[in-house]
């Protein structure tokens, strides 16, 4: 089963076949919606992280219980959006990026499934160790970026291969000074979703990819204060083209396998 969690602006799949809307309980916390059906005749579990009404802050999502509802069900890669602030003069709005790594500058949030607590996770209810350090290499898997790069030629859709991804708690935006910092370290995106998700996912093993849909122009980077009606005009614009996009990556990872 492929896994999908997707953020703002992005609320359903309109085209699943054989829709269940489960709710799930799990080790850390619940319930969980995963709607559940076929896509282009592959099973899917989709979970609109914010709630379909938009109702939960991205401070206070549950990651860990999302990702375990995910194993859960059978889910066995994941591929999210992530709503974003353009960093790199390149990602203007409306742009797609295949995020490659991440900077992490959250505080507060639950980031790991090794807690200390034992408790069964996340694949085959099997029990955690209480302590695990889990490689972040490749935090974004490769097998599944070439997936939808190669979705995105098929589709003729015009996409950056590779973006550092920097995560900052929310719901508040970033400030000009906080985002040149982030350009001097690297940072090329930034929203506020991204982390502990990616990280969780390769505690519980499940390959994991997110395409960074570029929103606005970072703060102190354009021409204007952030507005969030703007925002979601962009978002908007950008429907149509990345379900197209997700799509293909569906049909195509279900057909073939990933490379790892």
């Amino acid at each position: 089963m492929f896994g999908l969690i997707t953020g703002s602006g992005f609320y359903d799949i309109d085209e699943l076949d054989g829709r269940q809307d489960l709710e799930l309980d799990t080790p850390f916390g619940g319930p969980v919606r995963v709607t559940t059906g076929r896509w282009h005749d592959v099973s899917v579990g989709f979970i609109a992280r914010h709630g379909s009404d938009h109702s939960v802050p991205p401070h206070a999502i549950n990651y860990r219980a999302n990702i375990s509802a995910l194993a859960e069900v059978g889910v066995t890669a994941v591929l999210a959006t992530a709503v974003s602030g353009g960093i790199d003069p390149s990602m203007t709005p409306g742009t797609l990026v295949v995020i490659s790594d991440f900077l992490d500058f959250t505080t507060g949030r639950e980031a790991t499934f090794f807690d200390g607590s034992a408790r069964p996770v996340v694949r085959g209810g099997e029990p955690s160790p209480k302590v695990g350090h889990t490689d972040m290499s490749r935090p974004y898997h490769p097998g599944l970026r070439a997936a939808i790069l190669a979705a995105a030629a098929s589709e003729a859709i015009g996409v950056i291969d590779g973006g550092i991804y920097c995560t900052t708690n929310g719901p508040r935006f970033e400030t000009p000074a906080e985002i040149a910092m982030m350009r001097t370290m690297g940072g090329q995106l930034v929203g506020m979703t991204g982390y502990p998700e990616v990280a969780l996912a390769a505690e519980a093993g499940l390959p994991y990819a997110a395409i960074g849909v570029i929103s606005n122009p970072a703060a102190g980077l354009g021409e204007e204060e952030l507005g969030v009606d703007d925002i979601m005009a962009v978002i908007a614009r950008a429907v149509e083209p990345l379900q197209r996009l997700i799509g293909r990556t569906v049909a195509e990872v279900g057909g073939h396998g990933l490379n790892s």
